[in-house]
């Protein structure tokens, strides 16, 4: 009688086997872990190039554009003895630019000045600005010049997000670059409305993707006048703009003889009042760069602002300006930039006006952060923008810093 006997496995063999699979186990974990820790810096990387790359975009389309107006830029505009070559029906005194309309956010109609910045207190070049894992909302001092209310936020319903402290804010205006025909003018008078007719068709590419726009400038290669459109109607191919003016309306002023413009020569623009900032998105509590875009509706009496999020993950936005050397306001631009200065150095030997009619050139700094924690070690070297030192928190987050220089093309002396 055969005897089977019983086979299996040791307890060594057992230990020695679950061993093996231990180690195997916990490679495979290390490199699950170095991957995923690659990827996550990867895309952190790739997430912040694309948002510093649009945010500049946006930036340098609409910086290049300050001082646009027509094809005879502001600055010619403003030389000495221009003969009221800027025209503004927004004002009550012609001459007197302080007189604007437009209600709680009338300085948004200040067309005289196309570019206007707000230094963040504390983020100077050689300043530290400590950026924090959340970001924290500024008041109105917390810039030089203070907020004015265009830019100002309550925080209520309606109100645009708060803007960051320590991150510089700028103010731009301009006309569209695109622009319709015009093909009838008349002029009016304070007891009749004025009016103008443009090619409806170009009208329509002009204000594509802009929503019931009614700011809008008319101009010719001598002079430019801006204006509210208080009434728009289509027919035949044609747009008729209804210029109103007096009490109540944001005309004040009619079309006077200074504005005799030719139908074969002027064309009708846009006018863009925007500013940059970086605000906090209330849904998020994080930072991003935000457009604040004012308007009045057709038949609108007071200025709206509408604030758009352009790029998420902007942290900071430092600027400073290049301004010509000559800055009195009797004096010809030389065409020589010879400063760099915060908003808050801008040179002002004439009055608040001049100096800011002589900026010439903006040099844009950005420090931007990916939008989720990337698994990036915090850096061990001091990381600047524009020369002003950031300390940044230990979150993970993949960052990083770009700096442009930007012309101002219709501020170059002899545009």
């Amino acid at each position: 009688m055969s005897v089977l006997k019983q086979k299996g496995v040791s307890l060594i063999e057992l230990m020695v086997a679950l061993v093996i699979g231990a180690l195997l186990v916990l490679g495979l974990v290390q490199v699950f872990s170095a991957s995923k820790t690659s990827y996550l810096l990867a895309q952190g990387l790739s997430r912040t190039q694309e948002n510093g790359r649009f945010a500049m975009e946006y930036l340098q389309r609409d910086l290049r554009l300050a001082g646009h107006f027509g094809c005879v830029s502001d600055q010619a505009h403003f030389q000495a003895n221009a003969n009221n070559a800027f025209g503004e029906l927004f004002l009550s005194n012609r001459a007197d630019y302080s007189t604007v309309s437009g209600g709680n956010f009338s300085d948004a109609l200040r067309f005289d000045f196309s570019i206007q910045g707000y230094e963040a207190t504390g983020s100077a070049p050689t300043d530290t600005v400590t950026i924090g894992e959340t970001p924290t909302a500024g008041a109105a001092g917390d810039w030089t010049p203070a907020l004015p209310k265009i830019l100002q936020t309550a925080g209520g319903a309606g109100d645009p997000p708060a803007p960051v402290r320590g991150s510089d804010i700028v103010v731009l205006r301009f006309l569209s670059p695109e622009s319709a025909e015009v093909t009838s003018f008349v002029m009016g008078s304070p007891s009749a409305s004025g009016s103008v007719t443009v090619d409806a068709a170009q009208l329509t590419a002009m204000n594509k993707g802009i929503v019931k726009p009614g700011l809008y400038g008319i101009a010719d290669c001598r002079s430019v006048t801006m204006f509210h459109a208080s009434d728009v109607a289509d027919s035949a191919g044609r747009t008729t703009f209804t210029i109103q003016a007096g009490s109540g309306k944001i005309n004040q002023s009619p079309f006077n003889i200074a504005d005799n413009y030719d139908s074969a020569q002027a064309r009708v623009y846009r006018a863009e009042s925007v500013a940059y900032y970086v605000g906090i998105n209330p849904a998020t509590n994080s930072p991003s760069l935000y457009r604040l875009r004012f308007n009045v509706e057709p038949k609108g009496t007071a200025v709206a602002r509408t604030a758009e999020e352009l790029v998420p993950g902007v942290e900071s936005l430092q600027l400073l300006y290049g301004q010509d050397s000559a800055v009195a306001a009797n004096s010809r631009p030389t065409g020589y930039i010879n400063s760099s200065e915060t908003a808050s150095g801008i040179k002002l030997t004439d009055g608040a006006q001049n100096g800011w009619h002589r900026v010439g050139a903006v040099k844009v700094g950005l420090l931007v952060r990916s939008p989720d924690r990337a698994a990036a070690p915090k850096r061990d070297t001091d990381v600047f923008v524009l020369g002003t030192k950031m300390t940044l928190p230990a979150d993970n987050r993949y960052r990083s810093t770009y700096e442009t220089n930007i012309a101002l093309r219709n501020r170059l002396y002899g545009n």
